[in-house]
């Protein structure tokens, strides 16, 4: 269940059917994720963990969903959308919610926040909605986590690693709010390009997966 310092932000359809090397090129593995053992790297960002609509060219969408990157304003718009443009024998893919963790914000911030949510639907989280882990990310929902290289000729790469390793989930997440939090202001220092960064709880919703799919075991393995 969600705290209460959570502010819900919007939805989304990410796919489930590419793998990790079919979602990055080989090179960008060791330079971008900081686990190498991870079979899908799940995200905010709509680069490293792709909505379907970006993964499917052929699926239309409306010109505006929500104020937010990439994510949809209302849940039932999505689901509805989905289901009239996608047939039976869709790809699997996942209905996520993403909230934003207000207590690591300065009040500036989490105004400008709440001014650019205040139109969710549904505005209040669901107890089944599944935790699936955070990620950090800059406003434009950049992750810092998965889509902000680490360069081995200025940064101790591997000291880094062995330091968030053990604190990353098998989605290339952090479990809980302390280690996010600490890597948000590591990210805040290593590339202010982006800063400020935010820490962000991705919300397991509701899985669509063609039970004759092919890729569907692969998904399984992941959990």
């Amino acid at each position: 269940m969600m705290s209460s310092n959570d502010l819900l932000l919007g939805f989304d359809a990410r796919e489930m059917w590419l793998g990790s090397k079919e979602d990055r090129p080989e090179s960008d593995h060791s330079c971008f994720f900081l686990r190498q053992d991870v079979i899908k790297q799940l995200s905010v960002d709509n680069v490293t963990w792709a909505s379907v609509f970006r993964a499917d060219k052929t699926l239309p969408r409306p010109q505006w969903i929500g104020p937010i990157g990439s994510l949809w304003d209302d849940l039932q718009t999505l689901q509805t959308h989905l289901h009239q443009v996608w047939s039976s024998e869709a790809k699997p893919y996942w209905i996520i919610a993403v909230t934003l963790c207000s207590e690591v914000c300065d009040s500036e911030e989490l105004e400008n926040w709440r001014l650019r949510a205040a139109k969710i639907r549904p505005a209040i989280d669901d107890t089944s909605w599944e935790l699936l882990g955070y990620d950090i990310a800059d406003e434009w929902l950049l992750s810092g986590l998965t889509n902000c290289g680490f360069d081995k000729m200025t940064e101790d790469v591997e000291a880094i690693r062995k330091k968030y390793n053990p604190l990353l989930n098998a989605y290339h997440l952090f479990d809980s709010i302390e280690p996010a939090t600490e890597f948000q202001m590591f990210s805040d220092e290593r590339a202010p390009e982006h800063a400020p960064f935010f820490v962000f709880g991705i919300w397991l919703i509701k899985k669509e997966e063609p039970p004759d799919h092919p890729e569907r075991e692969k998904n399984d393995l992941a959990e």
